[in-house]
């Protein structure tokens, strides 16, 4: 498997959950094709936005993973509920919230790791 599939992999995932956890409303809308995020992070351009910035941060970081995880996870969330978000400030404690969230939970936290372990693989 490549790294793009991995990462359309992961992508896929997360917009599942996200959507089975969505009110009846917006998921009949993103069924329709409403409110889906265009422009960079549109469905066919969001894996080559995540690698592109995955490659950005350093190699030596060593939080690299972590970071890795953080881009994935807001790329996802902004295809998902909108680009306009990443102009508010709250979006990134939510951000935070989720990923801390995420990563301490004894059943996340080894879907997170197996997640960076994917993301960092390219």
């Amino acid at each position: 498997m490549t790294a793009l599939a991995s990462v359309n992999q992961l992508v896929t995932v997360i917009r599942a959950q996200l959507s089975a956890r969505a009110p009846a409303g917006a998921a009949a809308r993103a069924a329709r094709g409403e409110g889906v995020a265009a422009g960079r992070y549109a469905e066919q351009n969001l894996a080559g936005l995540i690698e592109a910035r995955i490659r950005q941060i350093a190699q030596a970081d060593p939080q690299r993973g972590r970071k890795a995880f953080r881009v994935f996870l807001e790329a996802v969330l902004l295809a998902h509920f909108g680009e306009e978000l990443m102009h508010d400030p709250k979006f990134y404690q939510l951000l935070d919230d989720v990923q801390g969230a995420l990563e301490a939970d004894p059943g996340t936290a080894l879907l997170v790791r197996d997640a960076i372990a994917q993301l960092l693989a390219s």
